[in-house]
This record gives C-alpha cells, structure tokens and sequence, in this order.
C-alpha cells in the first residue's frame, strides 16, 4: 500500500510539472524554436504525431523535450500547436499483481509485465575510475537507477484488440529499468488507430517517465523524459 502511495504521489507532482503530448497542427508540421517569441531562432520542424513532452507555459509558447535523429533537445512551440495525450480516451487499470498489471476497455485489453533483471545477460561499461558505478549497460544508455545496478525490468507489454495480439519488440523496452507498472496508463487514439502507453519509473533519484507510440497494430516509436 505504502509503495502504490508513493507512486500515486509522484505521478500527481510529475503531471503537475508536465506532460506528454503530440505534434498536432493545421499545417501538418511545426517549427521548434530557441525561445518563446516568434521571431527567434527555429531549431528545427516537427510532423505531425511526433511525439513531444511540455513543461510550462512561457506566454503563448510552451516549453517542449524532444527527439530529432537521435538527438535529445529542448524548445518551444506554440501552445495550440499539439495535443496532450491525456486528451486521448483512457483504457483503465482493472487487475493488478505483484508483477503484472491489466488494463481493460471493450475489446482492448493491455497486459504489462516486470521480471527481475538478470546480470548475466548483460554487459556493463563502468565510470572510469568508479567500479561501482555503471555509465552504459549493453553498450547503451539506460535509465531508472544512478548508475547502481538495476533490480527490475520491464518483461513484455502486449496489446490485444479481439482476436489480434501486438507485443512491442525487444528494442522498445530496452535500457528501462525499475518500472513502477502500477502507474500505467493508456489512451488510445480512435481516430488514427493509436494507442499511447505510458509509466512513470524509478528507483528514485533515476526517476524517468517513458511514452510508447503503437499505430495501426505496429510499434512505432518511444520518448523518454527524465532530469525533473
């Protein structure tokens, strides 16, 4: 009880402070810039759907994270320029265990899963100088812990819709460590046939939140927002 607590107390200070949104505009695109004032530097364009995470409003501009080949930066747009995907119809949580969570609505039912992370199947690059204190795991960048080995992981989240079942690749759950599955929630976009699975994940000082894009039955792309 204690545990569901804290994680409800956490999602309540971290959606106070922002949210996860998509690229929603008339033109089909936006432009990204370095400040909130129209004539300042554009730091590049966003389609629509891309996936983004708002801060605080400046004015009329919102401060946004983002990704762009690869590249983890940060911007502004204009505030009517995308929309939050709480906005999006919400599949609820119906059933919870000590390492699984269900969430149910009509013929949509989404099913997420931990496990205990194991050492031996992964490599581990340490700081320079501080054998106790992981910078990369499998060669890569990871979150949910500060550089301390993790304990969980995520194991698979699948999505079934009548009779079709969509598990999201390896590739999608890697380098996300400590989940706190009971904080999930999905909304699913019905006109474009989306759904928008998100959690917020930590073991405390790692504390990160992640979003999957599912479209059309295929797994589409993940944004990580972490550095609160």
């Amino acid at each position: 009880m204690k545990h569901f607590l804290t994680i409800l107390l956490l999602t309540c200070f971290l959606k106070s402070f922002g949210q996860f949104a998509i690229v929603n505009d008339n033109d089909g695109f936006l432009n990204v810039r370095a400040d909130g004032l129209s004539n300042s530097k554009v730091l590049g364009q966003l389609k629509n759907g891309h996936l983004i995470y708002c801060f605080e409003n400046k004015g009329n501009w919102t401060n946004i994270d983002f990704t762009s080949k690869n590249k983890e930066l940060n911007g502004y747009v204009y505030k009517d320029r995308y929309k939050l995907i709480s906005n999006f119809s919400s599949i609820p949580i119906m059933t919870k265990t000590e390492n699984k969570v269900v969430l149910k609505k009509d013929s949509m039912r989404i099913t997420i899963t931990q496990c205990l992370f194991d050492k031996k199947r992964h490599t581990f690059k340490y700081v320079n100088g501080y054998p106790d204190q992981i910078e990369l795991i499998d060669n890569k960048k990871y979150w949910g812990t500060d550089q301390a080995l993790p304990k969980t992981q995520f194991d698979k989240i699948e999505i079934k819709v009548g009779q079709k079942t969509i598990s999201l690749p390896k590739s999608a759950l890697e380098g996300l460590f400590e989940p706190s599955i009971y904080s999930a929630e999905v909304n699913y976009d019905k006109t474009n046939d989306t759904f928008y699975i998100q959690t917020m994940n930590s073991d405390g000082a790692g504390g990160y939140l992640v979003l999957w894009r599912i479209e059309k039955g295929v797994y589409k792309d993940r944004l990580v927002a972490y550095g609160f």
